[in-house]
C-alpha cells in the first residue's frame, strides 16, 4: 500500500484585486511567488475586475487562481476573493505593488497573538525622482508615528492582514465605497470599534511605484 501525503495546508491567501494591471500584475505575482513563507503555504488570487486587457490571463498562466467579475470596484474585487479564500489569514496587495521577499512572513507574525486581528505593512519606492522621494517621505513620517503605539486604528489595503474569519463577521470592505475610496478606513474603524486589535508590521514591505507627476499625486 502507498500513502500519498496532502501537500500542506496554506497559512494565508493572498487577494489581488486587478483592473487593467496587465502592465504590473507579473511583477506582483513573481514577487508573492518568491516568498520566503514557501509558494505552497500561500493560496494567491487574482480577481479581475472586469479588465479589457489581458491581467486575468496573465495571472492564470503564473499560477495565481484567477477569478473575474463585470467591473464594480476594488472592495467588491476584494470581498470576492476573500470569501473563495481557503486559509485562515487573508492578505491582501495591490496589482501595482512587488512584495518584498519577506513580507507575508512578517505581516503574519504578529498573529502569534490570538488578540490580534488585523496587521498593517508599508510601502517602499526605489524611484529617485523629486516627486516620489516626497511622497516617500511622507510616508515615512507617519510610519515613524505608527511604531510608536501598540495598536493602531487604520490599516491600508496595499499590505494588509486580516483572520479570514473576523474580516467575513464583519462584512468585508463596504460595496458602497467606488473605485479606490475610503473602504479601508471604514473597515478599520468598525473593526477597531469591535474591539479588535490593528497593530503595525514595519519591516512588511511592499515595493510602489509612486506617482510622478503632480497631477496625479494631488487627484489620484
Amino acid at each position: 500500500m502507498t500513502f500519498h501525503h496532502a501537500p500542506p495546508a496554506p497559512l494565508a491567501s493572498v487577494v489581488v484585486p486587478a483592473f487593467d494591471a496587465a502592465a504590473t500584475i507579473r511583477d506582483c505575482l513573481a514577487a508573492l511567488g518568491a516568498q520566503t513563507l514557501g509558494r505552497d503555504r500561500l493560496e494567491v488570487i487574482v480577481v479581475d475586475d472586469g479588465s479589457s486587457d489581458a491581467t486575468a490571463a496573465i495571472a492564470a498562466a503564473a499560477g495565481a487562481t484567477a477569478l473575474r467579475q463585470p467591473h464594480s470596484s476594488p472592495a467588491v474585487a476584494r470581498n470576492t476573493g476573500a470569501r473563495a479564500a481557503t486559509a485562515p489569514v487573508l492578505l491582501f496587495t495591490d496589482a501595482d505593488c512587488a512584495p518584498d521577499p519577506t513580507w507575508a512572513e512578517r505581516m503574519l507574525a504578529p498573529f502569534a497573538d490570538p488578540n490580534v486581528c488585523g496587521v498593517k505593512g508599508v510601502y517602499r519606492t526605489d524611484q529617485r525622482a523629486v516627486l516620489p522621494r516626497f511622497v516617500q517621505a511622507e510616508l515615512e513620517e507617519k510610519y515613524r508615528r505608527l511604531a510608536r503605539f501598540e495598536s493602531i486604528d487604520f490599516v491600508d489595503t496595499y499590505a494588509a492582514a486580516y483572520r479570514r474569519d473576523v474580516f467575513l463577521a464583519s462584512g468585508g470592505f463596504d460595496a458602497l465605497f467606488p473605485a479606490h475610496s475610503a473602504e479601508d478606513v471604514d473597515l478599520s474603524f468598525r473593526l477597531a470599534r469591535q474591539g479588535c486589535r490593528l497593530v503595525f508590521a514595519p519591516d512588511a514591505r511592499v515595493r510602489h511605484r509612486h506617482a510622478d507627476r503632480l497631477p496625479a499625486y494631488l487627484y489620484g
